[in-house]
């Protein structure tokens, strides 16, 4: 399981176990594109359980993870499951930025905040660049295209040394002046 591109594993006491895989597949799964991104954003504010639990339930390999997030009974209410809430949320953040994210450079600063996530988009790219089937494409996270997409295109990181149109023009001047 390779977690450094965001797959998760947990396992309960009993030994039953919940694999989590923050693919684009299902990222794009969680809703439209702008939705995706509204739902990120809902993990770090008043209704980051609920956004939490939605998230561990799309992304779980297991087609019921309620022992593990809690379900609704109707007669008594939320029953807890074996996850603690905080984890939960923490679980789901880190599904989504290795699903939507991945490792900006710079440690992410200076970007600017997206109102959309087109998962179609970075699937394509992997197919047309990468040479990858659509199944294959859609399996990938965010952090793993980008691993590939560098291995593949080593120089497509590198800063060229070329002026901006105000340094070339300061250039311009200080040269003739003169």
């Amino acid at each position: 399981m390779l977690t450094e591109h965001g797959l998760s594993r947990v396992v309960m006491p009993d030994g039953q176990e919940f694999t989590f895989r923050p693919t684009f597949r299902r990222v794009a799964e969680l809703g439209r594109p702008r939705e995706v991104v509204q739902i990120f954003r809902g993990l770090f504010g008043r209704q980051a359980l609920l956004n939490a639990r939605y998230v561990l339930a799309i992304m779980c390999d297991q087609d019921d993870v309620s022992p593990l997030i809690g379900w609704l009974d109707l007669g008594q209410g939320w029953q807890s499951g074996a996850m603690p809430v905080q984890e939960q949320v923490c679980l789901a953040a880190h599904l989504m930025r290795h699903g939507m994210v991945g490792k900006p450079e710079g440690g992410g600063k200076g970007g600017k905040v997206a109102e959309e996530f087109q998962a179609a988009e970075y699937v394509a790219a992997a197919r047309v660049h990468l040479g990858m089937s659509a199944e294959e494409a859609e399996a990938l996270s965010m952090t793993e295209f980008q691993a590939l997409f560098e291995m593949k295109f080593p120089d497509a990181k590198k800063k060229r040394d070329v002026p901006t149109r105000e340094e070339y023009r300061a250039a311009m001047e200080a040269t003739h002046a003169k």
